[in-house]
């Protein structure tokens, strides 16, 4: 389960940008990190609510480890 809901993303989102207060404001009243709502501004800047879906993808690569003789 993700740990925060697309609702309560685009909810940080929407705060910060109708000029309710910087990144540090925004996350205080929220009670998380200032570098998680800069994160979630700047992928919703860039893909709009696509940006703050969970990716259901593997981001890396499984090691594979190889023996060597």
């Amino acid at each position: 389960m993700a740990k925060y809901s697309l609702e309560f993303k685009l909810e940080i989102v929407k705060h910060y940008l109708g000029n309710y207060g910087g990144y540090l404001a925004v996350a205080k009243k929220y009670n998380i990190q200032d570098s998680i709502v800069r994160r979630w501004v700047n992928s919703y800047k860039q893909f709009g609510v696509e940006g703050l879906k969970r990716s259901k993808n593997k981001t890396h690569s499984p090691v594979i480890f190889s023996l060597v003789l």
